[in-house]
């Protein structure tokens, strides 16, 4: 999946979920009342949060970045809400 995809997907209300190894993680965007947020995580556990879409992208907290399994996964791992 496209990184630029990804976020006009989230842009536009969705939220994505993608299956990666043995996990599965979402990512969305959070409105806020004077801001806006990205958060990315492991469904069922805790989520990094970043007011840029880059601040989420590039980040190692689970091994790998966003950015890296985006490019590993097929369109058939991928879930639009």
């Amino acid at each position: 999946m496209n990184a630029s995809y990804l976020k006009d997907l989230l842009w536009t209300g969705h939220e994505v979920e993608f299956d990666y190894e043995t996990h599965r993680y979402t990512i969305k965007l959070i409105n806020y009342r004077s801001t806006t947020e990205y958060a990315f995580g492991r469904k069922w556990g805790d989520k990094i949060t970043s007011d840029y879409f880059d601040g989420i992208l590039y980040r190692r907290d689970y091994g790998v970045s966003l950015y890296d399994m985006l490019n590993e996964i097929s369109s058939s791992d991928v879930y639009v809400y």
